[in-house]
């Protein structure tokens, strides 16, 4: 959103704003088990960005071509065992130390004072409660923490996690069974009012996007997996802003006795909850006008050391201010939702109107050595994905189609020998390009759709 005012103020004043928003999906590197865990990250992220209409009509892009930093984060965890199998709690101190950092950092370190600084938190603290049965437990925890339900979800995708502060409750029924397959019933709900992001040090109030307070975000979801197919339904609400829903249907066979397919459709439904969206609308910051939808369509097979994947997604999110609409799944400025279509990898995708196909491969080396290093846990991937959607030129008054791609290359290691065990590393390369400039001038999401190419290093240890 900054970049959309900025290219506005631009005109007037000139002013900094933030680009290109790219996530990774990642492995949870908080998951060790024991009471007390220490995770270390150092995390490199270069971004360039380039829009050759921008250079002409403003003399290059508001906060430059080249964004990005480095950083070194740790994170300590305790987890407490149950107390007469009851009661416990969790604490974890997180701490971002800045290494490098250029004048937009891509949300590495907080900037709130107008400078990136290194930060430090506590980044959970909360009371846990366990009780169950003879096929089913129920957990609640209150406090601070990472609290994952329904359509509200964590992100750890940079130096360290993000937090939400409220309630959470879960509860795992089994022995639902159809026949011969396993059934397990899960549920979860949370409430939260405070949120402290991957990049902020204090617990904040939730905002939209214009800046409109959130009281609180209410949300639920319901899961019954049967091992051969799953079906999902999460729902929640922010209030005064918006309401996302999401459905589910995944299909699995296995094939011969480590492969498999999986055939997965995902229908996400988001709607305007009140003064809180309008005041947005009003100020130009809001994605769509009273709705928007998300279909995702994905089919995954997976043989020996190969995984091959194949996803179609469309958006429809119209937006009346003459702007172009994108579907907004998140439920807040620092408030993140839910949306795990396969296609959102990287650039969202998710325009109005928009029509996208994405393609991928990955590798295994399991079993492969290199120089007597072996590679077990080493494996490679490749994404391609373009996408189609109509867009009016304001220069021409054109309704034009364009299309936008992106190429995707990630390697990981995740280190088995004794002498290295803990140590994991990742790099991906990811390349982005549209065939019209003139859509960051137009789109409700300018920082989606600018030319550009990024890299990112990751190297994980726990202790």
């Amino acid at each position: 959103m900054k970049l959309k005012k900025a290219i506005a103020l631009v005109l007037i004043l000139g002013a900094p704003a933030q680009v290109l928003a790219v996530s990774i999906n990642d492995y949870d590197r908080t998951g060790n088990e024991g009471e007390f865990n220490v995770y270390m990250r150092a995390v490199h992220i270069d971004t360039r960005i380039e829009n050759d209409l921008m250079d002409d009509m403003f003399g290059g892009i508001p906060i430059g071509e080249r964004l990005g930093g480095t950083a070194l984060g740790v994170v300590a965890d305790y987890k407490s065992r149950y107390w007469l199998n009851s009661i416990g709690f969790d604490a974890s101190v997180y701490g971002v130390a800045k290494l490098d950092a250029r004048p937009e950092d891509r949300d590495l370190f907080d900037d709130t004072s107008g400078d990136s600084e290194s930060f430090g938190k506590l980044g959970q603290v909360n009371l846990k409660f366990l009780h169950g049965g003879e096929n089913w437990v129920g957990a609640f925890q209150v406090g601070r923490g990472r609290f994952d339900a329904g359509t509200l979800v964590t992100k750890d995708t940079r130096a360290v996690p993000s937090s939400y502060q409220g309630a959470r409750g879960q509860v795992r029924i089994e022995g639902l069974d159809i026949g011969p397959l396993p059934g397990v019933l899960s549920f979860d709900a949370a409430y939260v009012n405070r949120t402290s992001p991957r990049d902020r040090e204090d617990f904040e109030k939730i905002f939209s996007e214009s800046g409109e307070e959130i009281k609180g975000i209410r949300t639920f979801g319901v899961e019954y997996d049967a091992r051969l197919f799953a079906l999902k339904f999460a729902r929640g609400v922010a209030e005064d802003f918006n309401q996302n829903t999401a459905y589910g249907l995944t299909l699995r066979a296995p094939i011969g006795e480590s492969g498999g397919a999986i055939l997965e459709t995902q229908y996400y439904d988001f709607r305007r909850e009140g003064a809180a969206w309008d005041r947005d609308w009003e100020s130009g910051d809001a994605a769509y006008d009273d709705k928007a939808n998300w279909l995702n369509i994905n089919l995954g097979l997976e043989l020996g050391r190969w995984g091959w994947g194949l996803s179609y997604s469309e958006t429809e999110a119209e937006l009346s201010s003459g702007m172009l609409g994108y579907a907004y799944f998140d439920h807040g400025q620092n408030a993140d939702g839910l949306m795990d279509a396969w296609t959102r990898s990287g650039n969202d995708f998710n325009n109005d109107g928009e029509e996208a196909w994405q393609i991928g491969g990955k590798y295994k080396f399991d079993g492969y050595s290199l120089a007597g290093m072996p590679l077990d846990g080493f494996n490679a991937m490749v994404l391609f994905k373009r996408g189609k959607f109509d867009a009016t030129n304001p220069l021409s008054g054109v309704n034009t189609e364009v299309q936008e791609s992106q190429m995707e290359y990630r390697l990981n290691y995740r280190f088995d020998e004794p002498e290295s065990e803990g140590l994991a590393v990742g790099l991906i390369y990811t390349r982005y390009w549209i065939d019209e400039d003139f859509v960051a001038l137009v789109s409700a999401q300018p920082d989606n759709v600018l030319n550009g190419e990024e890299v990112r290093v990751y190297i994980d240890y726990a202790f």
